[in-house]
C-alpha cells in the first residue's frame, strides 16, 4: 500500500503541474476578462493543491521536480482551449471531472490519518472545479460560481 500511496501522490502532484499550466495558458488566451479572471483563480486552486501535496511527495522520496512535459503539454491544450467558447469548454471538462472525483474518493484509503486528510483535501479539490462547472452550466449561472473554489483557497 505504502508504494500505492507513493505512487498516487507523485501522480497527483503532476497533475496538478499539468492543471496549473492548462489554466495560466488558457487565461492568458481568453478575450473575456471575466472568464480570464476564473481561469486564473482555478491555476491558483491547482498551484495550492500542487504545494499541498509537496511534502507528501518529499516524504515518499519521489521525485518534486515539476514534470517540463507536463507543463509543456498543460500550455499546448490550454492554448487550444483558450480559443473554444466558454460553455464548450466548461462543458467539455464536466465528464472528466466526475471520473477524476470518483477516482480520488476511491483513492482516500491509500493513507490513514494526515495523509488521508491530504487525499480528502485532493478530492475536495477536483469536487471544487466539479461544482464550479456545474454552476457555470446552470440555467441561470450564478456569479458565485467560484465560490466552492474560492472556500478552498488559502
Amino acid at each position: 500500500m505504502a508504494d500505492e500511496y507513493a505512487a498516487y501522490v507523485e501522480a497527483r502532484y503532476q497533475g496538478e503541474v499539468f492543471g496549473e499550466a492548462v489554466f495560466e495558458a488558457m487565461a492568458k488566451a481568453r478575450e473575456d476578462a471575466g472568464e480570464a479572471r476564473k481561469l486564473r483563480v482555478l491555476a491558483q486552486l491547482e498551484r495550492e493543491t500542487k504545494e499541498a501535496l509537496l511534502p507528501a511527495v518529499e516524504e515518499t522520496g519521489r521525485s518534486t521536480e515539476p514534470d517540463p512535459e507536463q507543463i509543456e503539454k498543460g500550455r499546448r491544450i490550454g492554448e487550444q482551449m483558450g480559443q473554444a467558447p466558454w460553455r464548450d469548454f466548461v462543458a467539455g471538462m464536466r465528464p472528466e471531472l466526475v471520473k477524476l472525483v470518483a477516482e480520488f474518493r476511491a483513492s482516500e484509503s491509500l493513507a490513514d490519518g494526515e495523509r488521508q486528510e491530504l487525499l480528502r483535501h485532493v478530492t475536495a479539490h477536483e469536487q471544487a472545479l466539479l461544482d464550479f462547472a456545474d454552476l457555470e452550466l446552470s440555467e441561470d449561472p450564478a456569479e458565485d460560481s467560484l465560490r466552492p473554489v474560492l472556500a478552498l483557497l488559502r
